[in-house]
């Protein structure tokens, strides 16, 4: 027994055959942020991607360290300032472990190189921070047929979530389009440093439990989030874990590989501008104003028994999206106005709802008050 990774080699779970998966492991980091950062630091002190049992890690990152970055992205130091991160990462890495094979791409994934890049990998990471790189990494990893270890972050609340074609629902199935309307980031909503590291961590912890391979996991009793998202909010520690499903007419899940087209096109839908969401003031003067407007709260059931909008219709998102009855009884006609605990889920539902028809808003909601 290797006494570097003894602590988990004595896992039933894992063993000296599990850590040999993982020291054979080809994982990918997309992003070496706030979530990338935890999840490599985790993933090397593993054993994973050792060079000399054919692994490798490899990050790509086109951005470089800012101070900024420090409060979060905790792989980096005071002295990587305006350092390449992917350069950065490879120096801290290496010095945890010199045996893993670290492999580097200081550039933006593109349609261009995302398949080149990709097809050298067994798992994905996707800890990207733009939804232009989540649409481009779910159509190549479902063309290639990889599965993507999905997380997010934004003020308190985190989502991880395994994203795998050919065994479950695609990010297209539970998120069909980038959303039109504004979507905050963390520059501009905040999040706590250490919410970025509990869901990096899981990512790693879910890569970790792809490489033993599916069959093992079956057999062992792991359980993967293929088919399921975790969801967390810190303030509360309200911790829910929901099925996803696959959806029938999911563009990308029902095309054969060959036809799966791979463009940076969502970038531009990404790019919302002024597309800013209304207040609840709005909202007031809109309802006052006699317009004919439905309006939804696309939160899960725990957030809503917790509080909710007087007059409010309750469909979660997951059932907005995938329910083929969740429609039937809303009126085109009228004014739909979304909202949800932070913003995300309320412009993809926004999003989902123009493409039927609707004329949507997405509201603003400050739940602090």
């Amino acid at each position: 027994m290797n006494p570097r990774y003894a602590r988990q080699i004595v896992l039933p779970e894992i063993g000296e055959a599990g850590q040999a998966q993982l020291n054979k492991a080809r994982i990918l980091v997309v992003g070496a942020g706030g979530l990338g950062s935890p999840a490599l630091l985790y993933l090397t002190a593993a054993g994973v991607g050792l060079g000399a049992d054919g692994g490798a890690i490899g990050i790509i990152d086109d951005d470089c360290v800012d101070l900024s970055n420090l409060q979060r992205q905790i792989i980096y130091r005071e002295s990587d300032k305006n350092t390449a991160k992917a350069e950065a990462a490879h120096k801290h890495l290496s010095a945890l472990n010199s045996a893993t094979n670290i492999v580097t791409y200081p550039y933006r994934l593109n349609a261009s190189n995302v398949l080149g890049i990709l097809q050298d990998y067994d798992i994905i990471i996707d800890g990207s921070d733009n939804f232009s790189t989540k649409y481009l990494l779910n159509d190549a990893a479902t063309k290639l047929d990889k599965p993507i270890v999905y997380g997010s972050i934004l003020g308190f609340e985190g989502q991880v979530s395994v994203f795998w074609a050919k065994h479950g629902p695609c990010y297209r199935c539970i998120y069909p389009q980038a959303p039109t309307t504004h979507v905050p980031n963390c520059a501009e909503a905040g999040t706590l440093g250490g919410i970025a590291g509990v869901v990096g961590s899981i990512l790693a912890v879910e890569a970790c439990k792809l490489a033993l391979g599916l069959v093992n996991c079956h057999t062992l009793g792991i359980e993967p989030l293929i088919g399921k998202i975790l969801v967390f909010d810190a303030l509360s520690w309200d911790i829910r874990k929901l099925d996803l499903n696959r959806k029938a007419n999911c563009p990308t899940c029902t095309a054969t590989p060959e036809a799966i087209t791979l463009s940076d096109g969502d970038a531009a839908a990404c790019d919302t501008g002024n597309a800013k969401p209304i207040t609840l003031e709005d909202l007031g003067n809109l309802q006052n104003s006699g317009i004919p407007l439905t309006l939804i709260d696309v939160r899960d059931a725990s957030e809503w028994d917790t509080g909710h909008l007087e007059g409010a219709l309750h469909i979660p998102l997951a059932a907005l999206l995938t329910r083929e009855d969740a429609l039937e009884h809303l009126d085109t006609s009228a004014l739909t106005i979304i909202y949800c605990q932070h913003g995300i889920r309320s412009a993809h539902a926004a999003t989902f709802l123009r493409s039927k028809g609707f004329d949507v808003l997405n509201l603003k909601v400050d739940w602090s008050r």
